[in-house]
């Protein structure tokens, strides 16, 4: 007869360890950089047993991406989706469901957050459970007791459950203390593997990484949803905390530039000092650029001339309109001539510099436009992005429209990006507005210094053929 010790036993149960995979899936994007909400997600949890699937980068068909997937025998299946997205994880989970009827499907990231009742529902049973939010901590609650069918839930942040047969959303209970959190699982993602595709479409050096240092956006603009996925509340990584991370990615994956996505990372101007002081004393020669946005108001000469020094070489700013009245409308809280001075300044202190701007806002004239699309030359710019107006949910203008009747919203058809035009504002015409945009594409590029800037910053005929392929989209969406 064999006899098993009691702690033998324990021991061999613990290691049987939960395997968790996260999956991204392929959709219309401009950029492709690594996933750092799934990166995030997986450092937090206990059991390191998991795995990041990326369809965006390495281009698998569903069916391989689904044979993969089934393989692997996830005990947790994560997904995270955009409004734009969701209608493909609906099709991609409902391919998918039936052949791990075992495993926790999760679903998180922007469209739940936003609306979380509705989301659930809409996915009519595909998913397990949702969680809405920042969820690192929240995850790694979920999985540390990953509940069973008829488990009463009410403890568990950030969650939505059925409950009784009712969509019920828990608590939304965001880290406070980003520091806390570990660094991303880099090794899940690593920084060379991706394309050279990046968020705002430049690099200088390769390979390069998505850096967050901050999260939250106290601003009120109308057509924005920052504040209500991030918060309000602007929280900050300690410095030494950011430079650390700068530094592991540089030892262990090469990386020689970083790209930082805050939302607001020039909201405090000693905190700006302090990073580019500390960056450079590492005498890592990392550039640096800011392609998610910069806010303008908050900067000065001094502080920009530093940035440059310490590596920052381009931003990206949110210039939106080049109406006086409809920056007021949609609370952007600048002006004109404070947009035009502050990027003049930008300009003299070294860095390129690119613009957003928005056309089709509710309300929005074609001479409203047009003065929008002339603004864009008259500005120091060395690139442009024109989106459509996008009525976003959670958003100021997505509760007027709904609530004006001027708009009507179905989640199998919201395929809100910055190429579809989802809202067309009274007087317009869709074809009108497309017209708008490819002219002012061409106003803006085809002048010689521009065009030729442009061509100067191309990196290799594979970052060719991406600009090629996003240049086309933008003029032709």
């Amino acid at each position: 007869m064999i006899h098993f010790r009691c702690d033998e036993i324990f021991a061999a149960l613990c290691e049987v360890k939960m395997k968790t995979v996260f999956v991204r899936l392929h959709t219309t994007a401009d950029e492709i950089i690594p996933p750092l909400n799934y990166g995030y997600l997986s450092s937090s949890i206990s059991d390191k047993n998991t795995l990041i699937f990326d369809q965006l980068r390495d281009r698998d068909s569903d069916t391989d991406l689904i044979k993969k997937i089934i393989y692997e025998k996830p005990d947790i299946l994560g997904f995270s989706a955009y409004t734009k997205d969701i209608s493909f994880v609906k099709r991609f989970v409902t391919q998918l469901r039936s052949s791990l009827p075992n495993t926790t499907i999760v679903l998180g990231g922007v469209q739940i957050t936003l609306m979380p009742v509705e989301t659930f529902k809409y996915l009519d049973g595909l998913i397990d459970y949702g969680f809405k939010g920042e969820s690192e901590l929240a995850f790694k609650q979920f999985t540390d007791k990953l509940p069973r069918p008829g488990d009463n839930l009410d403890s568990f942040d950030n969650l939505i459950w059925l409950k009784d047969g009712q969509v019920t959303e828990n608590a939304l209970i965001p880290p406070k203390n980003l520091d806390e959190l570990p660094f991303p699982r880099w090794d899940l993602m690593p920084p060379g593997t991706y394309p050279k595709a990046p968020h705002g479409a430049f690099y200088k050096q390769f390979p390069y990484a998505p850096l967050i240092t901050s999260r939250g956006c106290p601003y009120p603009c109308t057509f924005c949803s920052a504040g209500f996925i991030s918060g309000k509340k602007i929280r900050y990584r300690c410095i030494e905390n950011v430079i650390d991370e700068i530094k592991y990615l540089n030892k262990n994956f090469n990386v020689k530039e970083i790209h930082i996505e805050d939302d607001n990372f020039s909201m405090e101007k000693e905190r700006v000092v302090d990073f580019c002081e500390s960056l450079m004393r590492t005498n890592l020669n990392i550039t640096w650029a800011l392609p998610n946005g910069l806010r303008l108001d908050s900067l000065d000469l001094e502080v920009l001339k530093l940035m440059t020094r310490a590596g920052c070489y381009s931003v990206n700013v949110g210039v939106e309109s080049g109406n006086e009245s409809r920056l007021k409308l949609i609370k952007k809280k600048i002006t004109k001539e404070t947009i035009k001075e502050k990027i003049a300044l930008v300009k003299q202190a070294g860095m390129d510099i690119g613009g957003f701007f928005i056309i089709g806002f509710p309300g929005e004239t074609r001479k409203e436009i047009e003065q929008t699309l002339k603004f864009t030359t008259e500005l120091e710019l060395d690139r442009i992005g024109i989106s459509y107006f996008q009525p976003y949910p959670g958003t100021e203008d997505f509760k007027q429209l709904l609530n004006d009747k001027q708009y009507s919203f179905d989640l199998e058809n919201a395929h809100h990006s910055l190429h579809t035009i989802s809202f067309i504002p009274d007087g317009m015409s869709y074809n009108a507005i497309k017209i708008l945009r490819f002219k002012g594409f061409l106003k803006f590029y085809f002048r010689p210094k521009i065009f030729l800037q442009l061509i100067k910053t191309i990196k290799s005929f594979e970052h060719l053929k991406f600009i090629l392929k996003r240049g086309l989209r933008w003029l032709t969406s």
